[in-house]
């Protein structure tokens, strides 16, 4: 019997896990930037709460997000292992903790402990796979369960009766990390609102009327 593949979260505790003994607690404070496009010195970053965005500034100035990370997720070190700049900046969009490991020790840690680029090459083998995954899914219509499973990542593990979920970052900027347009990403929406799984309670603020239809109308459309 083929074993399960693990999950991009079971793949950042596995590394996490290994680099327990090097890691220490830092703190961004909403805005800061961790690393900027180009740099080579940065931070393997952990994150224990909020979240970071990964953006690139097109050529017009606009910013266009292309990850959101937030807890559990483990990133930053790219450069560390392909001796390239970062390709993006690096910004929190809340407070965040996390625990973090620079250049020069993540370096030693790989040094002393083979194993741990194993862990690394499979975490950024499978975010790849994933990226693949997003770009074949930009030619079919599976916008409202992209949409549905994004605010779905939004609702907390022990969630109160209906709870209100807030977009991390705009609208659009929340369009773009999922893969689509933000025109699709608001008629998506509507969608779920006319449907009455969900309800705009404000600007970026949506209250989950229904949980489970939520679920579903997050599983990937049928063939």
């Amino acid at each position: 019997m083929t074993a399960p593949t693990p999950s991009l979260n079971d793949l950042a505790s596995q590394a996490r896990l290994l680099l327990r003994a090097h890691l220490h607690a830092r703190h961004f404070r909403k805005g800061s930037l961790l690393w900027r496009e180009g740099e080579t010195s940065g931070l393997l970053v952990a994150i224990t709460t909020g979240r970071v965005k990964i953006y690139r500034l097109l050529p017009t100035g606009r910013a266009v997000t292309l990850f959101l990370f937030g807890p559990g997720d483990l990133f930053g070190f790219l450069p560390f292992l392909d001796g390239s700049p970062y390709p993006a900046h690096a910004q929190a969009i809340e407070d965040v903790e996390a625990e973090v490991l620079p250049r020069s020790a993540l370096l030693q840690a790989l040094a002393a402990d083979p194993g741990l680029a194993g862990a690394l090459i499979a975490l950024l083998g499978r975010r790849l796979r994933e990226a693949m995954d997003l770009i074949q899914s930009l030619s079919t219509p599976g916008a409202p369960s992209r949409v549905a499973a994004a605010l779905l990542a939004l609702v907390p593990d022990e969630p109160e009766h209906a709870p209100v979920v807030r977009l991390p970052v705009t609208a659009q900027e929340f369009a773009g990390a999922i893969g689509i347009a933000p025109e699709t990403f608001s008629r998506a929406l509507k969608h779920l609102e006319e449907a009455g799984i969900v309800s705009r309670e404000g600007l970026g603020r949506y209250r989950v009327l229904d949980p489970e239809r939520l679920k579903q109308a997050a599983a990937p459309p049928v063939d």
